[in-house]
């Protein structure tokens, strides 16, 4: 699933290829990807522009010039948006290079069609993602669930640490709960807690308070990182420019388990499963 670094480079691309282009046509080809009524999500789309492409989270936001409404796209597993004009294609999000070579295919689920002659793909593999048309009182509803984002300015700190008061179970967990921080996924919090020394099993309690300011500063030195290298690549991750994320060398721990620590050069990255998810890390270089 795409991650904060990997939605952000997509919003940053699309902002660039489609904003305020006129959408001349919208053809849904698997309703259930589609949670507004199918003929209501065209009548809306259809005619209208993007006036701007905004993320929360993991979510990707679409501020449409009809009045209050606006568009939602989750990526999920495999989601995919896919811009394509005069045989030029560029890809964001999961999905095979394979299955964009022609389009639309079996995993094309919706299509806008802009007055240039380009197009908008919404592929995906496994159908976990979805798309929904939403007023303004709806959009605030569902983007209050998201936590705080860690990249804003006002997410010093001091708030950070007062996330973490009464909170119980360990650090990964914490991490990846999107209600406490948004757009943290399993790539980042590893290696964000390989980067502030800290195992991911550890319980928050046991946290001091160096501890704290050092997870504050990783988890935004990562994310700036991977956000400068488009991030992180695996299988078939492609970038809104059809390229491979760039931060895939820079990992410390994700996806090397069983190799030699950079770091401490002694240690061998260990991976087990924390808060359900695959978590790899290194026993020396992390307490």
């Amino acid at each position: 699933m795409p991650e904060l670094p990997e939605v952000e480079t997509i919003v940053r691309d699309l902002n660039k290829m489609i904003l305020n282009k006129k959408i001349v046509d919208v053809e849904v080809r698997l309703d259930k990807i589609v949670r507004s009524q199918t003929r209501q999500f065209v009548q809306i789309c259809k005619g209208g522009r993007f006036k701007s492409i905004t993320r929360r989270g993991k979510l990707l936001v679409f501020e449409l010039n009809s009045k209050d409404r606006y568009l939602f796209i989750h990526l999920k597993m495999t989601g995919q948006l896919i811009y394509s004009k005069n045989k030029k294609i560029v890809a964001g999000g999961h999905g095979q290079s394979r299955d964009i070579k022609e389009l639309p295919n079996k995993y094309t689920h919706v299509i806008f069609y802009f007055y240039d002659g380009s197009k908008l793909f919404y592929n995906d593999l496994r159908r976990f993602g979805h798309l929904e048309i939403v007023n303004g009182k709806k959009m605030e509803k569902i983007l209050k669930k998201f936590g705080a984002e860690p990249l804003d300015k006002d997410f010093t700190l001091e708030k950070f640490r007062m996330l973490l008061q009464n909170k119980k179970g360990n650090v990964k967990a914490f991490l990846l709960d999107q209600k406490f921080i948004a757009g943290i996924g399993n790539i980042y919090a590893d290696e964000s807690l390989f980067e502030a020394g800290i195992m991911p099993t550890r319980n928050i309690t046991s946290l001091e308070q160096q501890e704290v300011k050092r997870l504050y500063k990783a988890v935004r030195k990562i994310l700036k990182k991977a956000i400068l290298r488009r991030g992180t690549t695996f299988n078939d991750y492609l970038d809104a420019q059809g390229n491979r994320g760039g931060f895939l060398k820079f990992l410390k721990v994700y996806h090397r388990a069983g190799e030699k620590c950079f770091l401490c050069k002694k240690g061998i990255i260990k991976k087990t499963k924390v808060a359900g998810r695959g978590t790899s890390f290194c026993s020396i270089c992390q307490r």
